[in-house]
């Protein structure tokens, strides 16, 4: 009967993923603590050196296991949007979901292309190795039992390891600082920035959850992939970013891998590298006020969402104690922050390099952060469109250590809504815009601001980003038109109470 089944898997994968493309790696036995409980199978296989009953003890192990909780996937309520549908589909055929600005998606051919680069936008190419369509890939398996999405999963899975190979490159490069490589060294960093490699370490968690029971999860397939975690997690470790959002996703998703693959040596080494650096850098990247110190909206909301996630996990998993009270204040007064700064429609303004959001996303996060602060009346009457709780006892709000001020005359859409944008210099996000605004009345945002258009990338690229990051391009008070040599504001006044409030501001021009 066992041979059999090897033979049948044998034919499998021979069809579905080409001959020889998986293969059992025991040195992934290596990596593992055998002594972990439930591994006592697998550990007796391998003291025998029969490696093949080995790794079928191990799968046997991870479809059983049910002691590591996720925040990401329910298994038992799940569902999938018709845009996942959508992405998972056309990812049979290779057109990947990569960017939302680059609609509709690009084709990367029948011998995938990974290297493709139809637009020459960084951001383009850095997350086409997100892999943002794997996901909605195993929604539709779990949903549909159809193993056509398990099968092209695993292929594009192998695929990309045999592609993309980690080679040794200057750590700056990662981030396009250094002169330009060629080769692999080239390919290596867009593929193996240290930021695509955490949220592939943080997606491939919930990947695991969806696929793991499919005949296309063979024990084969399993060591290659533990190997090829374990590869990332180590990269991570490794190639830390030196500050800002980058370093925060990276902690928060070497967490993940320390929490969800406790099996590994490193694991409690792992989860206590992120812990660490959330706690420090909590205190590091958060003024006083709340703000975030790249002063952008968007990038504010990720950082929430970021310490965040990091609690959900703690929570279901039995280690909230590991973050100290400040830390939870901390978060808490982020939120404060980002409530005072939105519009009725939950919406924040486009400064720096912000992104629009959306209302049923935005909501979301309201009714995510009300389960951290259940006790907090004005997240919960975010969280539940105002049928309970109360808002924020005032309206208008000044964060000073940040620079951004809010006249506000209610809390509801006909309000009168205006945030000011002028504060400190800021980090790379923060463009030189201090004196935009928004303005909001009667449920329209009458005054949007400009917002960010690319990253960087080509020449050609590099002007669309410079152009849209020009002071002029802002609702902002220019000399001449010329842009401001440094982005630092100087509050002269501020009076949030009375009749009139009233704020004056400096800019250098």
């Amino acid at each position: 009967m066992k041979l059999a089944k090897y033979i049948f898997a044998l034919l499998f994968v021979g069809i579905s993923l080409g001959a020889g493309a998986q293969e059992l790696r025991k040195g992934v036995f290596d990596l593992l603590n055998l002594d972990y409980p439930g591994l006592e199978k697998v550990k007796a296989s391998c003291e025998k050196e029969a490696w093949e009953d080995a790794a079928e003890a191990l799968l046997e192990y991870y479809r059983n296991r049910t002691t590591i909780k996720h925040p990401d996937i329910d298994l038992n309520h799940l569902t999938i949007s018709e845009t996942e549908q959508k992405w998972a589909d056309d990812a049979l055929e290779h057109t990947f979901f990569v960017h939302k600005g680059y609609q509709p998606s690009y084709n990367y051919g029948k011998d995938i292309n990974w290297e493709y680069w139809p637009v020459q936008d960084n951001e383009l190419r850095w997350q086409l190795h997100r892999h943002k369509w794997f996901t909605p890939m195993g929604k539709a398996y779990r949903l549909s039992g159809d193993e056509k999405y398990a099968k092209e999963w695993a292929f594009q899975y192998m695929d990309w390891i045999k592609k993309n190979p980690l080679v040794k490159i200057n750590k700056d490069d990662y981030e396009m600082k250094g002169k330009a490589a060629e080769g692999e060294a080239e390919n290596a960093r867009f593929a193996w920035r240290p930021l695509e490699v955490s949220h592939r370490l943080q997606d491939q968690t919930s990947q695991f959850q969806l696929f793991i029971t499919s005949p296309s999860f063979t024990p084969e397939f399993l060591t290659e992939f533990l190997l090829n975690y374990h590869k990332h997690a180590v990269h991570i470790l490794q190639n830390y970013s030196d500050q800002g959002n980058h370093l925060l996703f990276e902690a928060q998703r070497i967490m993940y891998a320390g929490v969800f693959f406790p099996e590994f040596k490193e694991a409690a080494a792992w989860r206590k590298s992120g812990i660490d650096i959330l706690n420090r850098e909590i205190g590091v990247q958060v003024y006083e006020d709340g703000g975030q110190f790249e002063l952008d909206p968007h990038y504010h909301l990720a950082a929430i969402n970021i310490f965040c996630k990091a609690l959900y996990l703690a929570d279901m998993n039995g280690f909230r104690n590991e973050f100290p009270q400040k830390y939870m204040d901390t978060v808490e007064n982020m939120i404060m922050f980002y409530l005072n700064i939105c519009f009725p429609d939950y919406t924040n303004p486009c400064f720096s390099d912000a992104k629009l959001g959306d209302y049923k996303s935005e909501l979301a996060n309201y009714r995510d952060w009300v389960t951290l602060f259940p006790d907090s009346e004005w997240i919960r009457y975010y969280a539940t469109e105002g049928r309970e709780g109360a808002p924020l006892p005032y309206l208008s709000h000044g964060s000073l250590a940040s620079g951004f001020f809010t006249f506000r005359s209610g809390w509801k859409k006909d309000a009168a809504v205006m945030v000011v944008k002028a504060g400190p210099k800021g980090e790379w996000h923060c463009q030189p815009d201090n004196g935009t605004f928004e303005f909001w009345f009667n449920g329209k945002n009458l005054f949007p601001d400009s917002g960010a258009y690319v990253y960087a990338g080509s020449d050609e690229v590099m002007k669309l980003r410079n152009w849209f990051r020009q002071t002029r391009v802002h609702n902002t008070l220019t000399l001449d038109g010329r842009n401001f040599e440094t982005t630092q504001s100087v509050t002269k006044l501020w009076q949030p109470e009375g009749r009139e409030q009233i704020l004056v501001t400096e800019n250098p021009s």
